[in-house]
């Protein structure tokens, strides 16, 4: 044993030293190390990490570094970013840096293409690539072939992927559909690998090998893969192979292109309207280009691999990145989507150069994907004579300088102190335009002479392609997967981009290009609706973003379903505040709420003045704030305090919203009638009037989204939802009439001994209803039953509901933020709060936790939306019109998600923006924070919530940590109340005392 241990301390103190010292032991900076013969051979050790290495060593090198190889092995090299470097050597000393000998002969399986050719030879390719590519009818040609493509390869494969629900690599699908795409282009042939069975084409593949194998060319000694290549071993047995299947692929296109031709008795001197590259390319003049042979059937195949390996690999790399970063930035995602719109582009769903150019912000979103992750990671040049670049470093003659292009798109010294984030506006304009970088700084498509002719094209392309997916399908990054890039010539992802299948947005409005639905003939927006139900919270979040706060929802002709949606402020203070008698509950809403009576969530007009009058009274009356105060301490102690001692002993997972809203359940039934149902205990019984407020809650939901006669032939026949309410309805009357009978027998009781008057000791509402002043509430009979049901029901659904669903999503969200509970916590500490009978002035204090309560309702509002309806037609501050009795939809989700109303960060959790510099509370406008109502109908209760959670919150945080379990999905369910969809399991441990 004891030798073991030493072996072990022994490697362990080796490999200590050989990182130590033979890789970063400098005491200026972390560059390699020079060794005597070997050089700065440790780069093998960061070979897995070699582009943020390489970053990082340009960064501390002043943007140039010299790379230092074993003697004798050729691979001594000049890395550089510096833009004026750059600059001087493909633009003002173009002349003395060519690709030189040694380039050649790494990209010997190019040949003599236009890639790797130099002086007089790449003059003629150029001047020849540059006029077929530029040629009015071959880009014709282009935009035809990548929409046939799009269309009849791309689409219907999305399209099954959607029905199958399959996983899909998106990095392999755009290699495949620029494969093709590029192979058509040149050769006037679809190999057809974008297809349901994805086949393997051998030519692809020895695109693949040859990337691979450039890039081990660039970083093994030249004896070594030249030795490797004679024996044919590793990489370069494959690139040998690979060799032979261009040659042989070529060789058949070739050969059948020159038939083709014959055949149809072309003139060979054509100018190469509508036709491939291939053929331009037999049929060239050579009295233009004398340099070039297309009777040789080498420069043909140097030709068509040139031509592919710049269409397939390049755009297919730029593609993938571009949608990696756009699920990392959906934000983008909405502002690209928000341009195609507002561009009003092409209606045929078949966009022309004229419509795609007007697309600024997507085309900047594509140069700063380019920027961080250009196509092509490196370039080769070497000088012909010694010279000295702008950076003082001095270059010998046939010396190898690398410009590391991936670098340079990182460099804070070249793209400033955020050149590391995704930032598409930096290529915006003040003006709207697209905003110029030099080449020398943005290097994907080259610089100076060598400036890559497809530049247009490729955008062109890739324009299309990326309007054609945001316009109809949503892409989703499957979670987890490691997204780095492959060494190699060609910047890969090295595991793919693995994405959950691709969700179709069939019912969408290709018609204008962006997400806005569909509006059917008949059917209106109703197939939209119902494709994303699954998701309607998120959804409506981006076409009110896009819509500019507020949308108009056509539904099915006679349905009745037209409503107005919005989250415009302006719209919101017009409806709730200045034109509030305008704006009403109205018939519909008692209809589709019609379970709920006429309580004061129900009604309108007098009847709702006296229901809140009455209600104003006995809420704000201190012997009853008292009582709620009173009475949450007791059920806390009492109730949830032991449970979650039990739990935490136990070591069971709970789901934290059932103990919730069981709490909050139980202390509201005590308020509202005096008796605790006791739903909060260890066996955690179904209680039947809370599983029917679930049910109700759900119900109305539906109801919004289906047409009225729909529902209303559910309800008369007795199926689903309407099932399931008239049920929640019968257990709603058969609860309250035993709450209200006994409680009448209580107050006669009580009465024959002591009248007690209200508001002289602790009392329940429903005490305080029966004994109600009529005279002073004309419209309220607190004799009849169906009132004090409907007042029992009104104040059931805002006290349980709201009140357990901000807690849940506040606890969830404190989850992802630890820092905050810290800070929640060192506040509690900071005013000497007592862990016990924390008074209403001490629970004042807490303006940080008072904060966070406040930013979770501003994301996770209890109630998902507000519903008005107009008396009288109206105009509205957006410039909208409504009708008289039109609906209009408050989208409280979308409202605290809204940048136009809450800044860029508005989908982030930021307590701090409701603190003031002082450290008091900031006040936000109701018409912004619409949690708790705004303007006469605002929420009565809103002081006694708020003490409530921040009782909860204190005696959870105080003396418990909770742990939410990883991997539940969270998301909202679907209904009027914004509760978690599957609960929030979490594990409790209890806090050592400090």
């Amino acid at each position: 044993m004891a030798s073991i241990s030493l072996l072990d301390a022994s490697i362990a103190i080796i490999c200590f030293l050989f990182f130590h010292f033979f890789i970063f032991k400098k005491p200026h900076d972390q560059v390699f190390r020079n060794w005597p013969v070997i050089g700065m051979i440790g780069f093998l050790m960061v070979l897995h990490r070699m582009y943020n290495f390489g970053v990082e060593a340009l960064e501390i090198s002043h943007l140039t570094f010299p790379f230092k190889g074993p003697w004798f092995a050729g691979m001594d090299m000049l890395f550089t970013v510096d833009p004026a470097n750059i600059h001087y050597i493909l633009s003002s000393n173009f002349s003395n840096y060519t690709k030189g000998a040694d380039f050649k002969e790494v990209f010997d399986v190019f040949g003599e293409m236009i890639f790797s050719s130099d002086s007089e030879l790449w003059k003629n390719q150029r001047k020849a690539a540059q006029f077929m590519l530029n040629h009015h009818e071959f880009q014709k040609l282009s935009m035809s072939a990548t929409r046939t493509k799009l269309y009849d390869g791309l689409v219907p494969l999305f399209n099954q992927y959607c029905e199958e629900e399959k996983v899909v690599d998106l990095q392999q699908v755009f290699q495949r559909f620029t494969f093709d795409t590029t192979f058509f282009l040149v050769t006037g042939s679809d190999p057809k690998s974008l297809s349901i069975e994805m086949p393997e084409v051998e030519y692809a593949k020895a695109l693949d090998d040859l990337g691979e194998g450039i890039f081990y060319r660039h970083i093994k000694p030249k004896f070594l893969w030249k030795l490797q290549n004679r024996f044919g071993l590793g990489q370069e047995k494959r690139m040998t192979e690979a060799d032979a299947t261009f040659d042989r692929v070529s060789a058949k296109y070739i050969s059948a292109k020159r038939e083709e031709i014959r055949s149809q008795g072309i003139d060979h001197h054509s100018n190469g309207q509508s036709e491939d590259l291939l053929t331009s390319h037999i049929k060239l003049d050579t009295t233009k280009y004398e340099l070039l042979n297309p009777s040789d059937d080498k420069f043909l195949r140097d030709t068509i691999l040139a031509f592919n390996l710049a269409g397939r690999d390049t755009m297919s790399s730029a593609l993938s990145w571009f949608f990696w970063l756009l699920s990392e930035n959906p934000q983008v995602v909405t502002k690209i989507r928000k341009e195609i719109i507002s561009k009003n582009i092409s209606k045929d769903g078949r966009n022309g150069q004229e419509n795609l150019d007007k697309l600024v912000y997507l085309h900047a979103a594509l140069y700063e994907s380019m920027r961080l992750y250009p196509p092509v990671a490196f370039q080769r040049k070497s000088p012909i004579k010694p010279d000295l670049l702008p950076s003082g470093h001095k270059v010998d003659a046939n010396s190898v300088i690398i410009i590391f292009l991936y670098g340079l798109g990182r460099m804070r010294a070249v793209w400033g102190e955020d050149a590391t984030e995704f930032k598409p506006e930096r290529w915006v304009s003040e003006t709207g335009g697209l905003r110029h970088a030099p080449s020398f700084k943005f290097l994907s498509f080259n610089a100076g002479p060598r400036t890559c002719p497809g530049k247009q094209l490729a955008m062109t392309l890739m324009k299309t392609v990326v309007v054609e997916i945001l316009q109809n399908y949503d892409i989703k990054v499957i979670k987890g997967q490691k997204i780095e890039p492959e060494p190699g010539l060609i910047l890969h992802m090295k595991h793919g981009l693995k994405l959950s299948h691709p969700s179709l947005i069939y019912f969408f409005n290709k018609t204008t290009h962006g997400r806005l639905p569909r509006n059917w003939p008949v059917l209106g927006m109703l197939p939209c609706l119902l494709a994303v139900l699954r998701r309607i919270y998120d959804y409506i979040v981006e076409i009110l973003e896009i819509s500019d706060l507020t949308f108009s929802f056509k539904g099915p002709l006679f349905a009745g379903m037209d409503m107005l949606l919005t989250v415009d402020p302006a719209n919101i203070h017009h409806i709730m505040n200045s034109n509030f008698s305008n704006y009403i509950k109205g018939s519909d809403f008692k209809e589709v709420f019609d379970v709920f009576g006429d309580g004061i969530i129900t009604t309108d007009s007098d009847l709702w003045k006296n229901l809140r009058k009455s209600y104003q009274a006995m809420l704000h009356h201190q012997a009853f704030q008292k009582f709620s105060l009173s009475t949450t301490r007791s059920k806390l102690m009492d109730g949830l305090v032991p449970l979650l001692n039990h739990f935490a002993e136990e070591g069971t997972i709970v789901d934290l919203q059932d103990v919730l809203g069981r709490f909050t359940f139980d202390t509201v039934l005590i308020l509202i009638t005096g008796s605790d149902p006791r739903s909060l205990s260890i066996e955690m019984h179904e209680d039947e009037l809370a599983k029917a407020l679930d049910d109700v809650a759900e119900g109305i939901l539906f109801r919004h989204v289906k047409p009225k006669f729909l529902w209303k032939l559910q309800k008369w026949m007795g199926l689903g939802h309407e099932k399931k309410m008239t049920e929640a309805n019968a257990t709603f009357d058969r609860v309250c009439a035993k709450y209200i009978s006994d409680k009448r027998e209580e107050i006669i009781r009580s009465q024959r001994f002591n009248d007690i008057s209200y508001g002289e000791s602790h009392e329940d509402l429903l005490s305080s209803f029966i004994k109600l002043d009529t005279t002073k509430y004309k419209l309220l009979n607190s004799s009849e039953d169906k009132f004090l049901r409907d007042t029992i029901m009104a104040f059931i659904l805002a006290g349980r509901d709201t009140t357990a669903s901000a807690l849940t999503w506040f606890f969830w969200l404190l989850s992802e933020s630890p820092q905050v509970v810290t800070k929640i916590l060192q506040e509690i500490i900071n005013i000497n709060l007592s862990k016990n009978g924390n008074g209403q002035e001490n629970l004042d204090k807490l303006v940080y936790l008072h904060g966070v309560l406040c930013e979770a309702m501003r994301l996770y509002p209890p109630v998902s939306f507000g519903r008005k309806s107009s008396i009288k037609s109206d105009v509205l501050p957006s410039g909208h019109k409504v009708e008289a009795n039109s609906k209009i939809i408050i989208c409280l989700k979308a409202l605290g998600r809204m940048r136009a109303v809450w800044g860029d960060d508005a989908l982030e959790f930021k307590p701090e923006r409701w603190v003031s510099e002082k450290g008091s509370l900031r006040h936000e406008p109701s018409f912004k924070f619409l949690s708790f109502n705004s303007g006469p109908r605002t929420c009565l209760g809103k002081h006694l919530a708020m003490t409530q959670m921040k009782m909860v919150a204190m005696e959870i945080l105080q003396n418990y940590d909770i742990k939410v379990i990883k991997g539940q999905k969270i998301e909202p369910v679907l209904g009027f109340i914004l509760s978690m969809k599957h609960g929030l399991r979490i594990t409790i441990t209890k806090r050592c005392p400090s």
